[in-house]
């Protein structure tokens, strides 16, 4: 009878329920290494130590657009005027709810289901309590059918019970608020995994610009993916799968700037480190048009 060798739980177990990685991937000697060249360059830590830029250091900035530009690799490079830092994907999304809604404009968040659960916290939070809505996904992604159903229904409602009502938030530079939110992972969704596809994407930014809508992408999982084929080679996994929708609303139809609109456009990317190097390490971005990024900088 062979003897099966028993391997150690402690050492080798990943706990995909909470998505902590096992410590050993932790870069931490590439985090000592980098944060000691920045103390002691008073180039860097004073800059860093101080209040800084509000769209975030520069230099971080550049970097980030180039290496997106790169992975991503959309028809025009990145310019680091889209970019805002910010401490990490949670609070992108509620900053970017404070800045860019207002419950008594804002008639509904659609969240795809099933959603990632602490979004909705964070949305009753900044006050759309009692306006989530869920919307279906198929095999392709967001339903769009319904979607477009129900938000016709939610502005013809509206307008029935006379709910204009003016918002509570007064008229600042560099604001808006958007009429509608639309919340989705569209790649590799948590908890479904599923993949969202280009015609998918392409009908729902034209969607959103019908009904004044800002689609919120959490793009955090798409630097995640590796071939499935063992044939495969690394390199295909150092090039996005598909199009990021704020790569879609930049072009489509004219893209963001075509006569006519306001200039922030409808769709918004939340970024983060804290996914791709560690959990705890709260540092992310957002992207979307320049006028956009200004505007969360601002808040």
């Amino acid at each position: 009878m062979t003897n099966t060798p028993v391997l150690d739980q402690a050492l080798t177990r990943i706990d995909l329920h909470r998505g902590w990685p096992n410590a050993s991937l932790i870069p931490s000697n590439l985090l000592r290494h980098a944060a000691s060249a920045v103390l002691f360059n008073s180039d860097h830590y004073i800059s860093g130590m101080l209040y800084g830029p509000n769209l975030g250091d520069p230099r971080l900035r550049r970097v980030l657009a180039a290496w997106l530009t790169g992975f991503f690799a959309p028809r025009v490079p990145i310019n680091q005027e889209r970019i805002c830092i910010t401490g990490g994907a949670s609070q992108n999304l509620g900053t970017l709810l404070q800045v860019y809604t207002d419950p008594g404009h804002t008639l509904a968040v659609w969240l795809v289901v099933p959603c990632y659960m602490l979004a909705c916290r964070i949305m009753e939070d900044a006050g759309l309590a009692g306006k989530l809505r869920s919307v279906p996904e198929d095999a392709e992604g967001i339903d769009l059918a319904y979607l477009e159903r129900e938000l016709t229904k939610a502005e013809e409602g509206a307008k029935s019970t006379s709910n204009t009502a003016k918002g509570y938030k007064s008229n600042r530079l560099n604001r808006k608020s958007y009429r509608h939110i639309i919340y989705t992972v569209p790649t590799f969704s948590n908890p479904s995994s599923s993949l969202m596809t280009l015609g998918r994407r392409e009908g729902l930014v034209r969607l959103a610009r019908r009904f004044d809508a800002l689609v919120v992408c959490d793009d955090v999982y798409d630097f995640l993916y590796w071939p499935a084929r063992e044939s495969s080679t690394v390199e295909g996994s150092k090039r996005a799968v598909i199009p990021r929708l704020v790569d879609i609303d930049r072009f489509l139809d004219g893209g963001t700037n075509r006569p006519g609109v306001d200039g922030y456009g409808n769709v918004v990317s939340n970024g983060t480190f804290s996914k791709i190097l560690a959990p705890g390490l709260r540092t992310g971005w957002i992207e979307g048009t320049e006028s956009f990024s200004l505007g969360l900088s601002e808040a």
